[in-house]
């Protein structure tokens, strides 16, 4: 039976504060005062880091310095993986991740909503990111691994191909060396596509591109602006083949020793910070485009349905009728 999403009020976040699936002895007395690392793979000119840091600047001031932040982009802290390690093992550590990564700490169902073309727009993808089938993962999450969802409602735009030239049908990939992260939902998207994956850090990719140890990336504009990718490679794409649900997440442990108070304050805020970044990706769009344009990229149409023809592999791995209730989760059905 489908699950009808829910908004959720101030008081839905309280509820959501006060359970816990996981009983934590140490937080029998809560911290007073807590400083929580802000780690992201992105660079400090990235619109997820630089609105994640006046996201922690209202919470500070919201919660009256009990809760502060020290910001580390540009992988200082490791990988997106090594972060996660570090919050699963109870460091106060909030890092900028996707629900395909958490797919990976014992909820395979998180890597099915960033499948190719399942969410229509931004305003479905914000419906799902907090519908009662997603809470239920969320949940699920912090049991298994000890790492709580803050938000996933940081949507910076469709995901599009960048490479040394344009793949207008899914025939134009065979061969070609694709970065990609080490993720089941982006190698069972793109290798049946014929796509080489190739594993590059985030933080690397500029200098894989630009020696040609990769031929082909895919990211937003917006991430494509900050990463300057298309410095080296002058082609894209325009194929929109993933809306991921990126945002943060953190210690379950270091959750739970925040006060009730100051966990609420905390969701609202980097729920609202990830309304803030939607709202600034799909404003930037247009800029952007002519900025790359001017500097002598060229934009190319994709063949849609092809790709969609191309990927409908992509649900095989997964239960009968979960893309029917996902589908049902984002419309609002």
């Amino acid at each position: 039976m489908t699950r009808k999403p829910t908004s959720l009020t101030r008081r839905h976040l309280m509820a959501i504060a006060a359970s816990s699936p996981l009983a934590f002895a140490a937080t029998s007395v809560l911290a007073q005062e807590t400083t929580m690392r802000i780690a992201s793979v992105n660079p400090p000119t990235n619109l997820s880091v630089q609105i994640a840091e006046q996201v922690g600047e209202r919470i500070t001031e919201r919660t009256e310095g009990r809760v502060a932040f020290q910001m580390f982009p540009s992988a200082q802290l490791g990988t997106t993986t090594d972060s996660l390690e570090q919050a699963s093992q109870g460091q106060p550590v909030i890092t900028y991740t996707s629900a395909s990564f958490m797919a990976q700490f014992g909820v395979p169902e998180l890597a099915a909503v960033e499948g190719p073309f399942v969410v229509a727009d931004n305003a479905e993808g914000e419906r799902l990111a907090f519908s009662d089938l997603m809470m239920g993962y969320y949940d699920q999450l912090a049991e298994s691994s000890g790492i709580r969802v803050v938000a996933l409602n940081w949507f910076d735009g469709a995901r599009h191909m960048i490479g040394t030239e344009a793949y207008p049908s899914p025939s134009a990939l065979e061969g070609v060396r694709m970065r990609v992260p080490p993720v089941e939902t982006w190698l069972n998207t793109f290798e049946p596509m014929g796509v080489i994956a190739t594993t590059v850090e985030a933080a690397e990719a500029y200098s894989a591109l630009s020696q040609g140890v990769v031929t082909a990336a895919e990211s937003p504009l917006t991430g494509l602006r900050a990463s300057r990718w298309y410095e080296v490679v002058k082609e894209i794409t325009l194929t929109g083949h993933f809306n991921l649900f990126t945002g943060w997440v953190m210690s379950e442990a270091a959750y739970q020793a925040l006060s009730e108070e100051d966990r609420v304050i905390l969701m609202e805020e980097f729920r609202k910070g990830g309304q803030e970044l939607t709202a600034q990706s799909e404003a930037l769009e247009g800029e952007i485009r002519a900025e790359f344009e001017a500097a002598g990229v060229t934009f190319h149409e994709a063949d849609l349905d092809a790709f969609r023809k191309a990927t409908t592999g992509f649900w095989e791995s997964f239960p009968d009728g979960l893309y029917e209730e996902i589908r049902a989760a984002a419309s609002g059905a």
